[in-house]
């Protein structure tokens, strides 16, 4: 297969280090925080803010903004969207790795 075509079949939304790292952290929970993310990640607030807004534009995390007494809360969960796509994106890399051994 051309290097160009193995290129074009990864999703570069998920495959971003960044946006991979949130959706493998979302991937096993029903939701996480964003503070606890943030913290589990390493992340500023504007980083997360800024590709948690690209996974919600592609409709693969949810936001979700509460408040708790008068505190904010804003939680993210993966959509089924996101898990469907998350599965393609591991398998798709197993198979270009079973292919380099």
């Amino acid at each position: 297969m051309a290097k160009g075509k193995t290129h074009n079949l990864i999703d570069e939304v998920i495959h971003q280090r960044t946006r991979l790292a949130i959706m493998a952290t979302l991937a096993g929970v029903e939701r996480l925080g964003f503070g606890e993310i943030k913290a589990e990640l390493g992340l500023t607030d504007g980083n997360l803010s800024t590709h948690a807004a690209a996974l919600e534009r592609a409709g693969y995390v949810r936001i979700r903004k509460t408040f708790k007494g008068k505190k904010p809360q804003t939680t993210l969960a993966i959509t089924a969207k996101g898990r469907k796509a998350m599965e393609r994106y591991v398998n798709r890399l197993q198979e270009i790795l079973e292919k380099a051994r």
